[in-house]
């Protein structure tokens, strides 16, 4: 080969593996907040830090990234939970289970009683093993309307024995594990609502846009609330529907983070929830599917953020500054950490965790999206693209300008 083809050759290739390797650039982010830990900080200890609401304002939630000096610290994010009396523990009733090519297990939980919620299921095995289960939770046997997957295993000392199951109400659980997992399920755990572990916001009903068989509720959500799960409240207190939420994620694109049929009763309460599968903070709108009955007159939206805590590990000097968040980014892809970089649930419980809060948010004064991430590394590819074509047509001319020529000059002749 030429060396004057090796060696763009051999550039493109040293740019490319050094894009791949490069670390996350701060100055993506448009805002940062830094950290201040209280006590004193052991080298690899653990640290936990609670989110607050000016984050999911101006966060999209998968940008949330923690860093020490500059560099990425890998994290674990969970809902808050409250250390009281408040916390029972029951034990699930196996309804079925079936092994075969996929291990199904149907379980029942005790009857809540007022003001609780169901927390966490946890899993136990006789030995080592690591699965991946779905999850799917239900008012009855016959219809789960909520579903999400989970990772669990036992390495030795090592495991992640515990489901979240987001403080629900469902009563029936059922879990798609992976052939040969052998789970048990010896207690599930429900504990008392605390409105400290949670935001609330109403929002104002609107007129819906009424089709054939649906109605369609919009929200703006002008302050950006984020939230995970929504609490509606009808005039008819007895109901079953087919209901679709979706959220906007960006300027103009929208997801869909719940669809499924939502059954009430007035002897459950005022409010209907409905757990998202993400967290949303722009607008969204709610479908209800009315088929043949009556449509279902919507009063009031209540939005609701759980409180979460990030947990990590202190670097290995043990040194409480130089750590910040930041965040603001629409184009950052969601924080994917090999699990041995960050606390587990037992490595969470069994170390005294160190509190680290949150100072005021600050611009970044650094704030400037790099060529080499979205959104710029979208427009100089797309620019690129349309730069190849254009060059492949003018060569693709050039080639039948100058047969045309030789024809001409040959029938000239």
């Amino acid at each position: 080969m030429k060396t004057k083809y090796l060696l763009p050759i051999l550039f493109i290739s040293v740019m490319a593996s050094e894009i791949m390797s490069r670390p996350l650039a701060v100055e993506n982010f448009k805002y940062k907040k830094d950290l201040k830990i209280t006590g004193t900080l052991s080298p690899q200890g653990v640290v936990k830090l609670t989110l607050d609401e000016e984050v999911y304002k101006h966060s999209f939630y998968g940008d949330l990234r923690v860093t020490h000096n500059g560099e990425i610290v890998p994290y674990h994010i969970q809902n808050a939970e409250e250390i009281s009396k408040n916390i029972e523990k029951v034990k699930p009733e196996l309804l079925f289970s079936k092994k075969n090519e996929l291990e199904i297990y149907v379980l029942e939980l005790p009857k809540l009683p007022e003001g609780m919620n169901y927390t966490k299921l946890s899993v136990t095995n006789s030995y080592d093993y690591e699965t991946s289960v779905t999850l799917k939770l239900g008012d009855n046997p016959d219809n789960f309307s909520e579903s999400k997957s989970v990772f669990l295993y036992k390495y030795g000392n090592q495991a992640l024995n515990e489901i979240d199951l987001g403080g629900t109400k469902h009563r029936f659980v059922r879990l798609e594990a992976e052939p040969g997992s052998d789970l048990k399920f010896p207690s599930a755990f429900r504990a008392k609502q605390n409105k400290n572990l949670y935001w609330e916001k109403s929002h104002t009903v609107s007129n819906p846009e009424l089709a054939e068989n649906l109605c369609k509720f919009s929200f703006p959500n002008e302050s950006q609330s984020a939230f995970q799960i929504l609490k509606l409240e009808f005039e008819e207190g007895n109901w079953e529907r087919q209901v679709t939420v979706r959220g906007k994620i960006d300027k103009k694109e929208w997801d869909t983070v719940f669809e499924g049929t939502i059954s009430h009763n007035k002897a459950d309460g005022i409010y209907a929830e409905i757990p998202l599968s993400k967290t949303i903070s722009r607008e969204f709108e709610i479908q209800i599917y009315d088929g043949e009955n009556q449509t279902l007159h919507l009063t009031n939206v209540i939005t609701v953020q759980p409180l979460e805590e990030i947990y990590f590990f202190a670097n290995p000097d043990g040194t409480k500054d130089g750590y910040a968040l930041y965040y603001g980014n629409p184009y950052q892809w969601l924080p994917s950490f090999d699990p041995y970089t960050y606390p587990t649930g037992d490595e969470i419980k069994n170390n005294d965790a160190k509190t680290a809060t949150l100072l005021s948010e600050v611009e970044n004064p650094d704030f400037s999206f790099s060529l080499l991430y979205p959104p710029m590394s979208g427009y100089l590819a797309t620019g690129f693209f349309y730069l190849g074509v254009a060059t492949l047509l003018f060569l693709l001319f050039s080639i039948l300008k100058t047969k045309r020529s030789v024809l001409t000059e040959s029938e000239s002749k």
